[in-house]
């Protein structure tokens, strides 16, 4: 069971404004209008950077064993992120980093830093700070503002802003404090008559600022934010210049674990694997977008009793399997279902199948060779897989925590975590009627003594301070044992503080066919995740050189195009077909639908990313050049809906990352092509008078549509 791996069974406060300035601000802002703005936050503080060790070896382990238990077992917790401009407000995730190319003195939303009791107080210095570009994303920048403005109106409670994107046609974000202000202030004594009064007030407070172009006050204070369009362009031109990165959040956590994929030794992988690789992969690409450091981790199944059954049936068919190689085990999957019948059906063989596997585990060489060349082969076809997805993992299998397991167990047992029950050893965890076993009655150890020891090592040497394991749905109960386990141990704090290190279980639903069921082949078989691939490229080829040859267009394209085109279509259309849907759901598996090129899919995406490329060629303008001399402007209705919806992707990354949601993305990602057709529709683009500026909206919805591909593991093509 332990060597099944995870396929075979799951996985603040900132600070108000000095009080004279805010005092000052506060009387010179006496009887003016709603309209309002301000300047530009400062870069935050980050949590401190954390390093990791590699070891391999039982002496280096016992010796960081040591080590590790002199300063405790949980990883350090990040610095608090402070702004001083609202001690009362801003929310986890929502700065954007800025590129060093990018640190320009210009005019825009401000917020002093500190970091733990260091705060900023000079006047001075906030100037000098409000010069550097520190974006945040449009929400969190808007929020900045309005914990400024909550401080000063209500500087005796102590409220968190509530900015939300507005549905309505009066605003482009929301502030919704007001009425939960109004249920704590009544009956105080306050100069306040209603909700709306307190909402009329954080209008009026919101400082001078050049993002804001106009507020109002709606019903019961909702007050209704209006962006200005100069500051809107200009934030897009800004990225057009210094990169995509500059949109990239700035998430409050340094290095963080995505252990993902982990088929097991020995067996091919097939459809089942698909949704824990890309589901991972993106994750993994998300937050390494936003300059974290992520450890890509494949928790591969090599480690077991299955491998006793495999080297004794290599023994046994092949003396000398050493000098035949690879050539011995032939098909690895025929190979391990010609053993696994012998094992089942010859009780001989079956004991001597246990024997090695003590043997194995003893460390004889005979043994450990044998399955070093299992492992290698098996390898080579995850590699294989791997390469036509795009995937980079490292491995850290089973076999490489298991001598850690001793060690963590008895610090458990020290602690009077671990008891006996019925020849077994287990921790008793609250809320569940069965206990979490971490040794057999056999003295072995299984999947929870290997998942705590790997959640000991990524905490205590690789200094991970969020440990994401992406698994299907069926593992819940063993991951929230296992998490609890954890907590009781002191590894994790409670889940209520909202600390770090934490862990997440990333459950997803079941690939079906079009019959309801497991997705299968005819004959019963699951469905090897190769040829899925490979089927998936052939169809889109297919489709593409018949479209091709309808329109007369055959001619222009190399064999060597066809050919990379096909697969960037046909695999991004298998991984976008999964990545669109909740991935707590079941979703069909259908190449009709994922490859058609109309409605929410990879194929109609990509068409609608090399139309915007075809417009820009067609227009034969330096789009370079346009970018560092042009202007956007977004007089046209639809141009400003589109700007307005661009600059929205950074807080669209950093939701994805906080909910654990790549459709989030997805979901993005089509309503931009959408809102793009649009403006495309409404607005001539190529010989109109506003030509150059809505060509830098086609390049900036391009970059943004090239980005998000990229994050969903997705290779954009440029012609169709």
């Amino acid at each position: 069971m332990a060597g099944m791996g995870r396929e075979g069974r799951r996985r603040r406060r900132p600070g108000g404004l000095v009080g004279r300035l805010l005092e000052k601000r506060r009387r010179a802002d006496s009887g003016t209008e709603v309209t309002q703005s301000a300047r530009k936050p400062s870069r935050p503080f980050l949590a401190r950077g954390v390093g990791g060790v590699f070891i391999r070896e039982r002496g280096e382990m016992r010796a960081l064993t040591a080590a590790a238990a002199a300063t405790a077992v949980t990883a350090p917790t990040p610095a608090r992120l402070f702004l001083v401009s609202a001690r009362r407000a801003a929310p986890r995730f929502g700065y954007c980093r800025a590129s060093s190319a990018s640190r320009l003195l210009r005019s825009s939303c401000y917020a002093s830093t500190t970091m733990e009791d260091e705060t900023s107080t000079s006047a001075s210095a906030q100037v000098q700070e409000s010069a550097v570009q520190g974006a945040g994303s449009v929400k969190q920048q808007v929020s900045n503002l309005v914990a400024l403005s909550l401080r000063a109106t209500v500087p005796e409670v102590d409220v968190e802003p509530t900015v939300e994107v507005c549905t309505t046609k009066f605003g482009d974000y929301q502030c919704n404090n007001a009425m939960g202000l109004w249920s704590k202030v009544k009956g105080s004594g306050t100069s306040f008559k209603n909700p709306n009064a307190i909402g009329q007030a954080i209008a009026k407070n919101l400082p001078a600022c050049d993002v804001i172009e106009s507020t109002s006050v709606a019903g019961p204070g909702f007050v209704n934010i209006v962006l200005s369009n100069s500051w809107v362009a200009k934030r897009i031109q800004d990225m057009l210049v210094n990169g995509i990165k500059t949109w990239a959040p700035i998430l409050p956590v340094k290095r963080l674990v995505v252990d993902f994929s982990s088929p097991n030794i020995a067996k091919e992988m097939h459809v089942g694997h698909l949704r824990s690789t890309i589901i991972g992969d993106t994750l993994a690409r998300m937050f390494e977008f936003s300059n974290v450091d992520v450890l890509r981790r494949n928790h591969v199944g090599d480690w077991g009793t299955q491998f006793g059954m495999l080297i004794e049936f290599l023994f046994e068919k092949f003396p000398e399997w050493e000098e035949l190689g690879s050539q011995a085990i032939g098909d690895l999957q025929l190979f391990y279902k010609a053993s696994k019948e012998k094992f089942d059906n010859d009780a001989e063989f079956k004991d001597r199948a246990q024997q090695a596997v003590v043997r194995l585990q003893g460390g004889e060489e005979k043994y450990r060779s044998a399955w070093k060349k299992i492992c290698e082969i098996s390898r080579n076809e995850f590699d294989q897989v791997y390469k036509l997805l795009d995937v980079q993992l490292e491995e850290k299998g089973e076999s490489f925590y298991n001598p850690y397991i001793p060690q963590v167990l008895e610090g458990l047992s020290n602690q009077g975590f671990i008891k006996e029950s019925e020849g077994a050893r287990v921790i008793f965890i609250e809320g569940h009627k069965i206990p979490l076993i971490v040794v057999k009655r056999d003295g072995g150890f299984n999947y929870a003594s290997t998942d705590l020891a790997a959640l000991w090592y990524r905490l205590n040497v690789e200094k991970a301070e969020w440990i994401i394991y992406v698994t299907d749905v069926g593992q819940q109960q063993h991951f929230d044992m296992f998490f609890k386990a954890a907590r009781m141990a002191g590894w994790l704090p409670d889940p209520n503080e909202k600390k770090f290190p934490k862990t997440s279980h990333v459950g997803f639903g079941l690939v079906l066919g079009a019959d309801g069921k497991r997705f299968r082949t005819r004959s019963t078989e699951v469905v090897r995740l190769g040829d899925l691939l490979d089927e998936a490229k052939a169809r889109s080829k297919s489709e593409l050189k018949q479209r091709l040859t309808d329109n007369g267009k055959i001619v222009d394209w190399t064999d060597e195009e066809l050919e990379e085109t096909s697969k960037a279509v046909g695999y991004g259309a298998v991984k976008y077909a999964d990545l669109k849907n909740n991935r707590l759901t079941n979703y069909t598996f259908s190449f009709d639908q994922m490859l058609s090129d109309k409605g929410n899919t990879a194929v109609y995406l990509q068409y609608a990313h090399a139309r915007i490329c075809s417009i820009i060629r067609k227009s034969n303008m330096d789009i370079e050049e346009l970018k560092m001399n042009g202007k956007i402007s977004l007089g046209h209705p639809d141009e400003r809906v589109l700007g307005l919806y661009l600059i929205r992707f950074a807080e669209v990354v950093e939701d994805a990352c906080t909910h654990l949601l790549p459709n989030v993305l997805c979901e993005y990602l089509y309503n931009l092509s959408e809102m793009f057709t649009r403006f495309y529709t409404n607005c001539q683009v190529v010989g109109s008078p506003e030509e150059p500026s809505r060509l830098l909206l086609c390049e900036a919805t391009a970059v943004v549509m090239r980005q998000c591909f990229h994050l969903l593991g997705i290779t954009p093509v440029y012609k169709l």
